[in-house]
């Protein structure tokens, strides 16, 4: 999970849970195989969450190669939020390390408003996405090249 400052609380500890529920079904049914092993990964060294909890962190190293990484949502409900939010220093050098992480090969996910980070990596050129219903015009005005949008994030 890739945490950037500020992101919303329930894209990182729903995503959590999800995957505890999941390592205690396997472990329960297949002997704790497959187990995934998640961290809370940042590019600042503290990270706070939209409601302003510490949240602790790892580095992003160059040594660190994930299999998967899940940016949460950025906790920007409105466009004019939103839009200074992606300049922010944080969210660019997450934009960078993101790219190349999928260059290494690492699958990218995000959940709800974290799309925008994905889109601002140019991760969804040309690809489906799916965002918040509110923000989709946004979206599709600012990433003109992917190919088609669904509505999620209640």
């Amino acid at each position: 999970m890739l945490a950037l400052e500020g992101f919303w609380d329930t894209g990182l500890t729903v995503t959590l849970d999800a995957f505890t529920i999941a390592n205690n079904f396997a472990a329960a049914q297949t002997g704790g195989a497959p187990h995934f092993d998640v961290s809370i990964v940042g590019v600042r060294k503290k990270v706070r969450s939209g409601q302003g909890f510490a949240i602790p962190v790892k580095s992003v190293t160059s040594d660190l190669k994930p299999d998967w990484v899940i940016v949460p949502a950025l906790n920007t409900s409105r466009p004019e939020q939103l839009i200074p939010a992606l300049d922010r220093r944080d969210v660019r050098e997450a934009v960078k390390q993101l790219q190349s992480w999928y260059a290494e090969g690492a699958r990218i996910a995000a959940s709800c408003i974290g799309t925008f980070v994905l889109a601002e990596a140019g991760l969804l050129d040309g690809r489906d996405a799916t965002t918040t219903w509110w923000l989709s015009p946004l979206f599709r005005q600012r990433y003109p090249m992917f190919v088609s949008m669904r509505h999620a994030c209640w």
